[in-house]
């Protein structure tokens, strides 16, 4: 793997969901909090660089790299339990809580070919992910635990049973994982976590810092870089150059999402920074033509032509009806769609727009 020789000039970091604890104008050291989390399995945000912060929105937290000093490492050999686990969230970790957790899974397997960040951890980081592990299991406290990788593959953890995964789309999605490893469709006493996310417990385990790296895909090589490294950054130092009307993708090619710019930054969840060249409209504002392929073709065995619908016209109630909740976003129902609609689009919508119903209900009770 290589190692990041990206210097950050500005650095660009997504909220997705956390509330910033930063304003315009202030100073900030690196690995200093700047965005709390109160979302389930999504740590804390802090700034991979020393400098001066230059933009806040709803959406992005933006930082000129112009200044000098770090936080203190933190102790936590002491911590087990809930304690370890809230202190890893808030020092940056993306880990959920899992009460009377039986089988903890390490899902070691590429979200989508193209992608082998996961495969370049496993060969590379063994020590980190091995310090991660330990601490996960020191949280979780689970009676088993498996790692799950491609099938014929020589990698391993110490301390956990392994299980093959098919060099397939979409086998290696959490859920289906989740079926490979325990013979049950979302399992109650399982908990499947990403190998990047036992990788941000081991950096914080190591070092006493927050997570502030993540390793990502660019063309044939894989970098270890600094959260809100911009994708054009990234696209630069594997070779390529994005022209008029090309695409950069965060994320693989069926479930990642379109680049705002060459400056947006990559999170801790870009698995992958892929260039598109040219590409034809991948979506249409197109009626549904009732083909049927869709449901003929998704995995959760869900109507997502009637879902999508659904979505299309606001009739969110009427989607969660539909088990829109049992769609894992695979992308496959937009990639066999004759007429071109933005299916994986719409359901996203759909599922935020459920979310912010419910989080607002929970607000009013709360009054």
């Amino acid at each position: 793997m290589q190692n990041d020789t990206i210097h950050l000039d500005l650095a660009e970091l997504t909220l997705e969901g956390r509330a910033a604890l930063v304003s315009c104008g202030q100073d900030v050291k690196r690995g200093q909090r700047i965005a709390i989390s109160s979302s389930p399995g999504l740590g804390d945000l802090h700034s991979p660089v020393a400098g001066k912060v230059e933009h806040v929105d709803p959406f992005r937290i933006r930082i000129k790299a112009d200044g000098e000093g770090e936080v203190e490492p933190v102790e936590l050999n002491s911590l087990k339990g809930e304690g370890l686990l809230a202190a890893l969230r808030e020092l940056g970790a993306d880990l959920p809580m899992a009460p009377s957790l039986n089988t903890l899974i390490i899902n070691g397997v590429d979200e989508e070919q193209g992608i082998g960040s996961r495969r370049k951890m496993l060969a590379s980081h063994q020590p980190t992910l091995e310090r991660g592990l330990s601490a996960v299991q020191a949280i979780y406290a689970p009676a088993q635990t498996v790692l799950a990788v491609l099938k014929d593959s020589e990698h391993s953890l110490a301390g956990t049973a392994s299980v093959e995964i098919a060099a397939k789309y979409p086998s290696g999605l959490d859920p289906l994982v989740a079926l490979a490893a325990t013979g049950k469709e979302a399992p109650e006493d399982a908990l499947v976590l990403g190998l990047e996310t036992v990788f941000q417990a081991g950096r914080i385990m190591e070092t006493g810092l927050p997570a502030m790296e993540t390793v990502v895909t660019c063309g044939d090589s894989q970098f270890l870089v600094a959260v809100g490294t911009p994708a054009g950054a990234i696209l630069a130092k594997s070779g390529q150059t994005p022209k008029d009307r090309d695409r950069i993708v965060l994320g693989g090619v069926m479930r990642g999402t379109a680049a705002s710019s060459p400056r947006q930054g990559v999170s801790k969840k870009t698995s992958a920074v892929m260039l598109v060249k040219n590409p034809t409209p991948v979506a249409l504002d197109a009626p549904c033509v009732g083909c049927g392929q869709c449901v003929q073709h998704c995995p959760a065995r869900i109507d997502p032509s009637m879902i999508t619908s659904y979505a299309e016209f606001g009739m969110y109630d009427k989607a969660e009806a539909a088990h829109i909740d049992s769609c894992f976003e695979c992308g496959i129902c937009g990639y066999y769609c004759i007429a071109r609609r933005p299916m994986l689009q719409y359901i996203r919508l759909a599922k935020c727009e459920l979310a912010k119903a419910k989080a607002q209900a929970g607000e009013e009770v709360a009054q």
